[in-house]
């Protein structure tokens, strides 16, 4: 087991940090976040006021106390939790909206699906 980044001993798991993260963000009864998106099933929509500010505070709940945190350049992060769960957050997404996203790539996380969130504009 290695510390990561900044990391207490051992990190955490995803699922340790569910119950915050769906305090904050409701989650469907099919396990996933916000409203269905643009593309495939598991794309799917949280609007907000400012984006930017709602993708960081969903990134930072959902990988509080990674193993490990290593940068995309300029472009966000990617964190490894201890259940092997991974999180990435890109500040601007490839899409045409160059929306903030956060990938969430679920292992072993009762309840909650793998999915691609964008944070997109109310209202828009």
């Amino acid at each position: 087991m290695g510390t990561g980044s900044g990391g207490l001993r051992g990190g955490r798991t995803l699922g340790d940090n569910i119950a915050e993260l769906k305090s904050k963000f409701p989650t469907t009864s099919s396990g996933y976040f916000g409203k269905p998106g643009q593309g495939r099933k598991h794309t799917r929509n949280i609007e907000s006021n400012n984006p930017a500010r709602t993708a960081a505070e969903f990134a930072s709940i959902a990988s509080w106390n990674p193993v490990s945190s290593i940068p995309i350049q300029g472009k966000g992060m990617t964190y490894r939790m201890r259940d092997g769960s991974i999180i990435t957050h890109r500040f601007v997404s490839s899409s045409k909206d160059g929306s903030p996203v956060v990938e969430l790539k679920v292992k072993n996380t009762s309840g909650i699906k793998s999915q691609k969130i964008h944070f997109v504009k109310k209202g828009k």
